[in-house]
């Protein structure tokens, strides 16, 4: 039984950064290159779409049958494919990861409920890996792996180049109080000397 041991809101230690970005630029490999190869005017956002989703899978089918990735394994080579990391499943999708609308990312796959059963409440036990252009389609390409908790929650996530950002935590941060002391008032005294002069002085 694989075991995440996962705090809330943190991907499995065994989800290497080494790991993640390889994944991320085979999938950006296949976007750019269709994007380069489908300019003819037959060409539409449908085809360029199929075509896309077609060379990103057949990319992480080939990259395992070559053996030179030992924490890669194929689940399941169906159009809705699943790939493990480290034993861990992940889904992929060509979508907008703030937005998304397609159902490798919405919904949990047969191979990844196991995971989802076992985890804690919060934790992040389901992950699909989002190539995503934004809402219109019009941005640079960015690779994000979206991390669900039982809930359906998204719980943490990681966009290629590294930065990894925790959701649903996020606390105000205050300034550590600062001890200020009591200022200490005393009575004023007068001098001795202040006394006779004016015990001295007449009308």
């Amino acid at each position: 039984m694989l075991v995440l041991k996962s705090d809330g809101g943190h991907l499995p230690p065994a989800l290497k950064e080494e790991y993640l970005n390889l994944v991320a630029s085979w999938f950006l490999d296949e976007w750019r290159a269709t994007e380069d190869d489908m300019v003819r005017n037959t060409d539409t956002p449908y085809t360029r779409g199929t075509a896309r989703f077609g060379r990103q899978k057949q990319r992480i089918t080939l990259e395992y049958l070559s053996r030179r990735h030992p924490w890669l394994k194929v689940e399941n080579n169906g159009l809705d494919i699943v790939f493990s990391i480290c034993g861990i499943p992940f889904r992929f999708s060509n979508d907008d990861a703030d937005a998304p609308k397609k159902r490798a990312v919405l919904e949990a796959h047969v191979f990844q409920m196991s995971l989802l059963e076992e985890a804690e409440p919060g934790e992040a036990a389901r992950f699909v890996f989002v190539i995503d252009q934004g809402m219109d389609e019009s941005s640079d390409p960015r690779v994000v792996v979206l991390g669900f908790a039982q809930s359906g929650q998204e719980v943490c996530r990681w966009t290629s180049g590294g930065v990894f950002r925790k959701l649903g935590e996020a606390r105000p941060s205050l300034p550590a109080p600062v001890e200020v002391k009591k200022p200490s008032i005393k009575p004023k005294r007068r001098d001795a000397d202040e006394g006779d002069s004016a015990a001295t002085l007449g009308p």
